[in-house]
């Protein structure tokens, strides 16, 4: 799902524009007397606070009219403070519901992994930002999800339905990796390639390439050019992302082990280890660490078949 604030975003503003204009009408109307303090004492008879200001700060003399409405000023502010408020009241409530329906779905993730449940919560969640200017963008992050999830039908489909018009460079940038990605992962080399070359106008112009490297690295991994692949994977090491960093360090574990290097997959095994991982990572790292360890397995029995028989 798209991030609990940005979805706030419009709430915010739309608040932030009401408080305002509430209070320039609240001052605006008193210049103007369309009501006088009285009128406001009658209705809310608690702020008739009585204060009283005179003489002079620091030499200044204060003027007649900030003295014989200072009261009523002050009670104007505690006016205009409780509308700002019931606006951030407002906006937080909003908030913490937001927060909540993620806060659902991760826990749906952390639980039974990616299942029925998780999506129609991504779905539903889609549903309801269908039409607004965050749709897009939401369905690039559901379609993400639905790969992590192995759903490749699901995520060709949600990105065919994507309309890029909305999309910043970097958006864009994620939009052609992510198909090209999903291409590499179901098998259709050439079809990742073209995407590739579609995104570069894109992909070319953002600081961060690390995710764009990935989905090259794999692709050259995908192409059997493991040397390349290497290389790509290795760079990926220190980049900042941390899902984009054991992404890479997987899949060069998976290197090491077809290069007979089983001592360095294990080390950089251990290294992943203490990086926190997606879903989907912890499941693949399952399975790195038990082909390492299948590898271990096969050299103690080719050992043990080389012993002399006594």
């Amino acid at each position: 799902m798209i991030n609990a604030k940005k979805e706030a975003k419009a709430l915010r503003i739309w608040l932030t524009c009401m408080v305002v204009f509430i209070c320039l009408c609240l001052a605006g109307t008193k210049l103007l007397g369309i009501y006088t303090s009285q009128t406001v004492y009658d209705i809310f008879p608690f702020l008739n606070f009585n204060l009283k200001l005179e003489g002079e700060i620091f030499g200044w003399q204060i003027p007649a009219v900030i003295t014989d409405n200072f009261s009523f000023i002050v009670s104007l502010l505690c006016i205009m403070l409780a509308v700002v408020l019931l606006a951030l009241i407002i906006y937080w409530i909003v908030l913490g519901a937001l927060k909540a329906q993620r806060k659902r779905a991760k826990k749906v993730l952390r639980k039974y992994g990616y299942c029925k449940e998780y999506f129609d919560l991504l779905e539903r969640k889609r549903l309801k930002l269908s039409g607004t200017l965050l749709s897009a963008e939401n369905d690039l992050l559901l379609a993400k999800e639905y790969c992590d999830g192995r759903c490749y039908d699901n995520a060709f489909a949600v990105l065919r339905d994507i309309d890029l018009d909305g999309f910043d460079t970097k958006l864009a940038a994620d939009y052609y990796n992510l198909y090209a990605r999903l291409f590499v992962l179901t098998g259709d080399i050439s079809s990742a390639k073209a995407t590739l070359e579609l995104g570069q106008s894109f992909t070319s112009k953002i600081k961060n390439r690390s995710e764009v490297k990935l989905t090259e690295a794999l692709l050259k991994y995908a192409e059997g050019d493991y040397s390349s692949a290497k290389a790509g994977f290795k760079e990926l090491l220190e980049c900042k992302p941390i899902e984009t960093r054991v992404w890479a360090g997987m899949y060069l574990g998976l290197i090491y082990l077809r290069q007979h290097k089983k001592e360095h997959a294990r080390k950089l095994a251990v290294a992943l280890g203490n990086y926190k991982k997606t879903p989907r990572q912890s499941e693949d790292m399952l399975k790195l660490l038990k082909k390492i360890e299948a590898a271990y397995a096969i050299e103690a029995e080719e050992k043990a078949a080389e012993q002399p028989v006594t």
